[in-house]
This record gives structure tokens, C-alpha cells and sequence, in this order.
């Protein structure tokens, strides 16, 4: 086959012994067989050229025709070099939209947003940007990567939402409400009397919407390692009376590891892309906070925590275990986070099933869900 010549061409074998003794005979055939499949899409994609596919508020001062030829060639060689991995990962999803979705955004990490389109670039999705726009009460000083912060009024479940944080805050929590998952009578989300992990809290819109929904009985644990999100959180809980109650704040980043040291002072800013360092900031793990708070159960894991969520789901895994959480963590930070979390998964052996969502035009907001 194509990709097994090319890969006898160009890299020697990557792949460790004992992985690959677990590949049966008929599951090397079949992942041939998609292989050869997600190629020839590829290069019939190569010849179409997609109109309105570009974020251009995302990608501020790049051309909509940019093309990174360095970025894609590593990406479809990165493709071919673990293509068995990937494959493994695609068939742990439980229904074939997931699976789609899968090769969708392959297919554009390598091709890009001028031959790849996602199913998520739709008229209706589009128009949320500007209904965001309508719950915006006023503007404040606090300034990041995407500009001004400001206050938005947001309705939530019987009661509206003061949020500090952009426009995107709004349009994701609150229109797209990215981390439910409803597909085919298949729900997974926060509901009513859930005790929540929210890893990565950034402004606090996250919680709050989780909060709203758990109620009285339910409770928030948010995370978050660096001083002025937290701060910002602590002004959205003040102007939320009713929900401040529901939502604990930890200052620091979920981990594998427990590390009580102070901030650095450059950490000292409003930087939602920022990587946990674990020498370097303060980290914790669910497992140690479960411990140590006397936490009753845990019944929904939300992780969004910029290429750390692997490590932070070794630290939860007695949690895991313990209680089988419904699971919402970004897939899309690591390219080895496509299988490495998915098969993570299924190694615990604990009967999830997978699902794949994407919330965005480019490839940032993939979130895998799962559920027993």
C-alpha cells in the first residue's frame, strides 16, 4: 500500500514492540485501508479551493490566502509516521459522525482552512459572532491578546450571567455551549446536583454557566495557575451573588505532579494560551484536591488546560476510577493528543464510550467526550 511504501522510504519503524504486537493481522489491513482512504481524499481536496473559510478575527494580520507549507508537510508526515496510532484512536469512537469529524480534521492539519472545510462552518454558527455582540454592557481596562476585555449580561438557566472576558467567551460558553455534547438521544453534559471539575478557568464564564446549571446541590472546583485570571474570576463570582457559593477557585494548573510554589511574576498577566510549566507555576492534581477537600464525588470533568491534559488525567485517575466522571477534554493542543488521550481512555478499561465535537472554523476547540 501507498502509505506503508512511504513510510519504508522515508522514516524507520517508530513504533515501540509491544504496541506493535497488539495490532491484529485484520486491524493492519483495515487501517491500510482508511489510510489509503484519508490519501486519496487528500489529494482530491488538494484540487478545490474553499471560499469564507477563513477566521480572520482569530488570525489577526494573516492574509485569508496564507498558506504555511513547513506546518502542513509536518503535519502529513507526522500523519504517516503514527498512522497506526491514529487508527486505533479513530475506531474508539462511537459513532460514525465522530469518526468523520476525525478524519475531517486531519485532513485539514494538513491541507488547511483553503481546501478543507468543517462542519462547523455554517450560516447559523457564523451569525452567533454578531448575536454575542447584543449581551455587551460595557467595556473595562483590562486588556489581553484579542483586546478589551468587557462585561457581557448572558442568560442562563433562569437567571442571567454577568461574565468579564471577549466576545469568544460568550459565543463558546454561552451560544455554542462547547462542552455539551448532544448527538442521536447521546447526552453528555453538566446537569442538575453534578459536582464539576472545570480545568482551565480563565475568566470564570466556564464555571459560572456550570454552576448555574448544578444548582444549589452541585459544585464547581475551578483551576487556573495564573494570578490575574484568578482575580478576574473572583470579579465575575462578585457580580454573580446567587452562584459565588457554588464555585471553589484554586490558584493553580491541574497536573500529574503537586507543586506549591509562587507564581512568576510574567504570570502575572491575562495569557489564555498559557502551558503549564510544572517547575515553574503552581500545579495540583484532582486526585490530591479530592483528598484533601473531602470532595464527595466528582461527576463531570472538563479539561481545557493548552497541551496538559494528559498529564492532568493521570492525576485524576483514582477519581476516574472511583466515580466514573462524564469526561469534556480539548483534543486539540498536542498532535499526539489525538490518540494518546483516546487510547488513555480506553486503557482504564472502565467501559467509556467516545465522542468527537469541534467548535470552530480552524482547528482549535476539538473536545472528546466520554461517558459510561
Amino acid at each position: 500500500m501507498l502509505i506503508r511504501l512511504l513510510k519504508d522510504i522515508y522514516f524507520r519503524p517508530r513504533r515501540d514492540r509491544e504496541q506493535a504486537e497488539k495490532l491484529e493481522v485484520d486491524d493492519a489491513t483495515d487501517c491500510e485501508r482508511w489510510g489509503s482512504a484519508l490519501l486519496r481524499r487528500m489529494f482530491e481536496l488538494m484540487h478545490s479551493y474553499e471560499e469564507d473559510n477563513f477566521d480572520a478575527d482569530r488570525y489577526r494580520g494573516i492574509a485569508p490566502n496564507a498558506f504555511f507549507p513547513e506546518r502542513h508537510a509536518w503535519n502529513f508526515m507526522y500523519v504517516l509516521k503514527n498512522i497506526e496510532y491514529f487508527y486505533q484512536s479513530r475506531m474508539l469512537f462511537a459513532d460514525e459522525p465522530s469518526r468523520m469529524l476525525f478524519d475531517q480534521l486531519l485532513l485539514f492539519r494538513v491541507l488547511g482552512h483553503m481546501h478543507v472545510r468543517l462542519p462547523f462552518n455554517t450560516p447559523k454558527n457564523r451569525e452567533q459572532v454578531l448575536a454575542a455582540e447584543h449581551f455587551r454592557v460595557q467595556d473595562t481596562k483590562d486588556v489581553g491578546a484579542f483586546g478589551p476585555l468587557s462585561i457581557y449580561d448572558v442568560p442562563g438557566n433562569g437567571q442571567n450571567i454577568r461574565i468579564k472576558g471577549w466576545r469568544e467567551n460568550v459565543i463558546w460558553t454561552f451560544l455554542y455551549r462547547q462542552y455539551d455534547f448532544e448527538r442521536a438521544g447521546v447526552r453528555i453534559a453538566v446537569t442538575q446536583g453534578d459536582r464539576v471539575v472545570d480545568g482551565g478557568g480563565c475568566f470564570g464564564d466556564t464555571a459560572l454557566r456550570f454552576a448555574d446549571i448544578a444548582g444549589d446541590h452541585g459544585h464547581v472546583y475551578v483551576f487556573d495557575p495564573l494570578p490575574k485570571h484568578c482575580a478576574i474570576m473572583r470579579e465575575a463570582m462578585a457580580m454573580n451573588p446567587s452562584l459565588a457559593n457554588r464555585i471553589t477557585i484554586f490558584a493553580a494548573g491541574l497536573s500529574d505532579v503537586v507543586n506549591d510554589i509562587a507564581p512568576m511574576p510574567e504570570d502575572d498577566m491575562i495569557n489564555p494560551g498559557a502551558r503549564i510549566v510544572a517547575d515553574q507555576m503552581p500545579t495540583t492534581t484532582i486526585d490530591s484536591i479530592v483528598a484533601a477537600n473531602n470532595v464527595p464525588r466528582i461527576d463531570f470533568i472538563k479539561m481545557d488546560i493548552e497541551g496538559s491534559e494528559l498529564g492532568a488525567l493521570n492525576g485524576a485517575e483514582a477519581a476516574i476510577r472511583r466515580w466514573r466522571p462524564k469526561l469534556a477534554i480539548s483534543l486539540y493542543h498536542r498532535p499526539e493528543d489525538f490518540f494518546s488521550i483516546p487510547l488513555w481512555i480506553e486503557g482504564l478499561a472502565l467501559g467509556y464510550k467516545l465522542y468527537l465535537d469541534h467548535y470552530t472554523i480552524h482547528s482549535e476547540e476539538t473536545v472528546l467526550y466520554a461517558t459510561v
